[in-house]
């Protein structure tokens, strides 16, 4: 019987070796070019085992036979494997916006799968490849809920960046950017380099931006730059070539014959005679030749990456030299960067430094600056010229020493190539991390990471004594200096860990924000002896007050102090729970509020791991989120404890006084605080279709201000007999926007040499004014403040065309009848320039190395006040040139047109204007919304059995178009442009022509 015993129980331990035998098993990771993924995770399913590939992507593990490997890596899809026979060939396939991919919230990374907040990531491909100056321009329609719109076309200008809409009134509406764990300012991309930067996540709800505190109210831009790959030492070079070109003008103005015509017309004003008017019709001087151009823009980068699993480095180099279509004006950008990651021990240390120099030469944009050449192309009379075909020198016929033309206007050849305007910027960010494992309990981690941000600004703008606005000064220079030094500090307490079904990531953290700022600036007057900087400046005196100098300069400091905890929990691999909260404290606020607490919870359920829906095949994988959440603002105005004086003593050359400005500027408020915002969200992510097709929907009501979270930044009104201040700032109405986002993306078509796949993403968002101080208030002669109406809302008058008996303009009472009475208390709300549907579509299609990808972009239901039409429409202005449709004005009774009568005369009992030109009316609102062909690229990657022969490890060609097709109603160059109105003269987007190369060694 002892023997029988025996013998089951030997039995039973080889059983239980055999299903427990530990094996090796060896393989290699490999992407799905076959090149070596080094660093990716391989780790055995439901077991505390894991290893990572080394610098070739080889691993080895011990794993029970017929286990379940799980390898990971970010940016690409989580891959099963049996450890069956050795070795291993593991190929992993990229996956963007997969539920298994890694994001990165700026301080923590997280599973998406695992994460309750609203997060969108951009491909980093879309980023680098397109040649903006401006690395914010590349991201419109890469991502719903997230408002790209183009503040102007010159190089290196800055897009207009909203993220579900506009929350503040008198506050900033950026939103915050992070690059490498540091703040950084939108103005700072004309002198980065996108083709550096490796991930770029958006965070748009209070889950993912409560971690940010004060900061996050307007969303988060996190950017993450490319790091070493442990491996062989591998360079790339990319080189691009294009050129941009004036787009299709859609607001036609008079040629030479047309505008003498309407002169004689209209009195002769300049008095042609017969000869002389027959001479000028026949001129149709092409100013747009004279001023714009087709501009040339090349940029070159050099990178380098390679290393071993314990030391990573990552650098390049980069040069871009864009011009501008308008002439003189451009960028020229140098850019240097070095990653280094590095593993000693239980140590893990980085440090990255980037440096960049940019010059940036401008021209003046706006129709209140006469000397834009912007303005000329729509003013200057096509009879006039640049150049005296006499003389050869500048044309003068408004008189000579003017610079001015016939018109009064000044002539643009004169502004733009006499006068120069232009900045330089010096960039420098240094970053570094130290991360310790401590070794007595797994998971557990500290980690410092430390960052600093120096920006020079140096500003030149000379006006020359030559043109219409140097002539009384006898030329002007303006120079400016200024330097921004920012430094970030964050220490973390961090533990991730997996107890059997239980997940916990969790980090407490306290940070420290300091920035300085400094600015000094001169003016200095009479620079006729040929220089064009400081030599040349006049020394002004008591008897020549006219040239005496205008020196001015500030400074500011302030700091943010902060201590949070970032929780991320899970049980079952399909319940979550992300909690945050976060205690900051501002010197921007009265001394009485200046710290706050701010917070969110979200929760998040994977009903595709529940058993009772194994069975199902429709749902690859499907998530539900909620969150609620706050965060703050403190992008205000700004506002002291105490009063803040603006007076000051001059004393120059003898003469002493006090300086203009004295007197007390703004009035302190002890209670000054932030302004808060609660947000709800709820979002479902799914994949179906085999994995082929995945899309998000996300639903979200955003609040702001409100008498429970201090309210808007709002300069409240005030009677000035008091103390003399006409506002006192403060915290008073509330805003809300509610909206609704979906993305979709797909493989149409997915083989082994060809793939079609579509994506896109459309977002509704809603804006209202839920509260104010005042019914309203007018922001401009369009816009008004006033509840239940967006922030943005325009208010004119409704035109109801042309009296064809009289000629006169008829307007739209309130109760809708026509009359010729103008009054500005019948204006109703018309619209807004911030489109409530935006989006965009993608599509590629690939066949072998073959290529064609393109991005079509959407803005709807946009309406703007066309003040580009206005100003060449308007019939006293009739000296200059003027729009092709006042050739239609009414000229006798019986006419039929939407163009008034010129107003002549005055009524007899008042004295009031017969038929005055009123500009604030729908007869220059326009629907400015558009289709836009945002980019379109066709690309070849050669084969590697060709491209090996030339020792390359990869090379690609491709030529890329940017803008080359627009569909709009609106009348102008370019309908995006942000603001409420278009103020004419706008430096209009580029249509842009590329072609790029691609070498790696």
């Amino acid at each position: 019987m002892r023997n029988v015993k025996l013998f089951l129980l030997m039995g039973m331990l080889l059983i239980a070796h055999a299903l427990w035998a530990q094996n090796a098993v060896t393989g290699k990771v490999v992407d799905p070019s076959d090149q070596p993924v080094a660093g990716a995770t391989i780790k055995v399913r439901n077991e505390n085992v894991s290893t990572v590939s080394g610098a070739d992507g080889s691993f080895s593990i011990n794993a029970p036979v017929n286990a379940t490997l799980v390898i990971s890596y970010v940016g690409f899809r989580n891959v099963e494997v049996t450890a069956t026979a050795s070795p291993l060939t593991v190929r992993l396939q990229p996956q963007e916006n997969s539920l298994s991919e890694v994001v990165v919230t700026g301080y923590t990374t997280v599973q998406r799968k695992k994460y309750a907040g609203a997060i969108a990531s951009v491909p980093p491909s879309e980023v680098r490849r397109q040649p903006f100056g401006s690395f914010d321009q590349a991201l419109q329609g890469q991502a719903a809920g997230i408002s790209v719109v183009a503040n102007s076309g010159q190089p290196g200008a800055a897009a207009q960046v909203r993220i579900r809409g506009v929350g503040s009134i008198n506050g900033g509406n950026e939103p915050l950017y992070i690059l490498d764990g540091i703040e950084i300012k939108a103005a700072d991309f004309s002198s980065l380099n996108q083709g550096d930067f490796e991930r770029v996540e958006v965070l748009k709800d209070a889950a993912a931006t409560a971690q940010y505190g004060s900061r996050g109210s307007n969303g988060v831009i996190v950017i993450t730059t490319r790091r070493g790959r442990a491996g062989a030492l591998q360079l790339n070079y990319d080189a691009q070539v294009g050129f941009s070109e004036l787009p299709k003008d859609r607001l036609e103005v008079m040629n030479s014959r047309q505008k003498i015509d309407y002169e004689l017309q209209r009195g002769n004003p300049y008095g042609w005679g017969t000869a002389e008017a027959d001479s000028l019709r026949n001129v149709n001087f092409n100013w747009k030749d004279a001023l714009f151009r087709t501009a040339m823009t090349h940029q070159h980068m050099l990178s380098a990456s390679g290393g071993s699993q314990n030391s990573r480095v990552f650098a390049s180099l980069s040069f871009m030299d864009q011009q501008g279509i308008v002439k003189t004006t451009g960028l020229k950008r140098y850019t240097a960067r070095i990653n280094s990651d590095n593993t000693l021990g239980n140590f893990r240390l980085g440090i990255n430094l980037q440096g960049g120099f940019s010059r940036i030469s401008r021209t003046a944009e706006g129709n209140t600056f006469l000397n834009s050449p912007l303005n000329a192309i729509r003013w200057a009379n096509p009879y006039e010229r640049d150049i005296n075909p006499t003389t050869g020198d500048y044309q003068e016929t408004g008189g000579a020493g003017t610079g001015s033309l016939a018109s009064g206007q000044p002539n643009p050849a004169m502004e733009l190539f006499l006068n120069n305007n232009w900045t330089n910027q010096l960039k420098g960010i240094a970053t570094s991390y130290v991360e310790f494992q401590f070794p007595f309990l797994s998971g557990l981690s500290a980690r410092s990471n430390w960052g600093v941000d120096y920006t020079q600004n140096e500003g030149s703008n000379f006006t020359s004594p030559r043109t219409s606005v140097g002539i009384a000064r006898q030329g002007i220079l303006n120079r400016t200096y200024d330097r921004t030094f920012r430094y970030t500090g964050t220490t973390s307490l961090n533990f991730k860990r997996t107890f059997g079904e239980h997940d916990l990531d969790a980090g407490i953290f306290y940070e420290v924000v300091k920035s300085q700022f400094r600015n000094l600036g001169f003016t200095g007057y009479g620079l006729t002896n040929g220089f064009t900087n400081e030599s040349g400046i006049t020394p002004g005196s008591a008897t020549n007050p006219n040239y005496i100098p205008v020196v001015g300069g500030n400074g500011t400091a302030n700091g943010l102090l902060s201590y949070f905890s970032i929780i991320n929990y899970g049980y079952g691999d399909r319940y979550y729970v992300t909690l945050v909260g976060r205690r900051d404290g501002s010197s921007r606020f009265g001394v009485n509020r200046r710290f706050a607490n701010f917070g969110s919870v979200g929760f998040t359920w994977v009903p595709t791991e529940e058993a009772f829906m194994e069975k199902q095949e429709f749902f690859d994988d499907l998530r539900i989120r909620a969150s609620i959440g706050t965060t703050g603002n403190q992008t205000s105005p700004p506002a002291g404890d105490f009063p803040i004086p603006t007076f000051g003593r001059v004393s120059y050359a003898g003469v002493t006084g006090w300086g203009a400005g004295q007197g007390v500027g703004q009035p302190g408020n002890l209670d000054y605080t932030w302004e808060q915002q609660r947000t709800i969200n709820l979002g479902l992510d799914f994949t179906i279709l085999n994995r082929r097709l995945n899309g998000t929907v996300e639903f979200y009501d955003r609040l702001t201000g409100g008498k429970d979270r201090g309210g808007l930044f709002y300069d409240v009104p005030r009677d000035p007999s008091g103390n003399g201040y006409t506002q006192f700032p403060s915290n008073f109405g509330q805003v809300r926007n509610r909206g609704v986002e979906l993305m979709l993306r797909g493989d149409v078509v997915k083989t082994r040499n060809f793939n079609w796949n579509l994506q896109g993403n459309i977002t509704y968002n809603r804006n209202r004014i839920v509260d104010l101080p005042q019914d309203s208030i007018a922001t401009s002669g369009t816009t008004f403040l006033a509840e239940g109406h967006p922030i943005n809302a325009l208010f004119l008058v409704d035109y109801a065309g042309v009296d064809p008996a009289t000629g006169n303009a008829l307007y739209y009472s309130r109760d809708k009848v026509a009359t010729p009475v103008f009054s500005v208390n019948d204006r109703i709300y018309v619209g807004t320039p911030d489109a409530p549907w935006f989006g965009g579509i993608s599509t590629s299609v690939g066949y072998k190395g073959l290529e064609l990808s393109a991005q079509l972009n959407f803005f709807l239901d946009r309406q703007v006040y066309n003040n580009e039409l206005n100003n060449v429409a308007n019939p006293t202005y009739y000296f200059d040139n003027m729009a092709a449709e006042m050739l239609r004005e009414w000229r006798q009774p019986g006419d039929i047109t939407n163009i008034p009568r010129p107003g002549s005369g005055a009524v007899a009992a008042t004295g009031a204007p017969v038929n005055p030109y009123q500009s604030n009316t729908t007869r220059f609102l326009e629907d400015a919304s558009f289709w836009r062909l945002r980019n379109v690229t066709l690309s070849y990657t050669l084969p590697g059995n060709i491209i090996s022969k030339a020792k390359l490890r990869t090379a690609r060609v491709f030529v890329q178009g940017q803008n080359w097709w627009t569909a709009t109603k609106y009348r102008s160059f370019d309908p995006e442009i942000a603001g409420t109105s278009l103020v004419g003269a706008q430096y209009p987007a580029l249509v842009q022509t590329t072609l790029g190369l691609s070498l790696g060694f």
